[in-house]
């Protein structure tokens, strides 16, 4: 049975597909899935557009947002409360991804998070991982107490 991921408030094209907003809290959402359900490039996503039927999709990607500056770690989410930002591959344009679409992971993808060792593994990485918050604009960020 598919599972919800996002409604879609915007998106954007990348050299990848179209970046989709919002992010995604990721324990929120591994609270209400199994630990093993991570989505995983090439996994089919379904697109329920509102009162215009469905669109599947394949998974580009879905993962933090981060950069690297002087050998210190940033993303724009918290690294207490990590926020991922799906892909949707292919080659449509944002007009074709309407402001109100419900994205859905469909659970039964070929991958099926064998390619993981989970959510809980995932988030622990990540919240134990020596990165900051910051504005990807700021020139010099400041390294904030965690």
């Amino acid at each position: 049975m598919p599972y919800y991921l996002l409604t879609v408030e915007s998106s954007h094209r990348t050299g990848f597909g179209l970046q989709v907003k919002p992010t995604v809290r990721i324990k929120e959402l591994a609270s209400r899935v199994k630990d093993l359900d991570i989505p995983m490039p090439g996994d089919k996503l379904l697109l329920l557009f509102p009162g215009e039927g469905t669109w599947q999709a394949p998974l580009a990607g879905f993962g933090i947002e981060a950069w690297s500056r002087d050998g210190v770690y940033y993303s724009h989410s918290s690294p207490t409360d990590p926020e991922f930002t799906l892909t949707i591959g292919g080659n449509r344009e944002p007009a074709a991804l309407p402001v109100g679409t419900e994205i859905w992971l469909d659970d039964t993808a070929p991958t099926g998070g064998r390619h993981t060792k989970g959510w809980r593994q995932i988030i622990e990485d990540i919240t134990s991982a020596p990165w900051w918050q910051a504005d990807p604009d700021t020139i010099d960020p400041p390294v904030p107490d965690r």
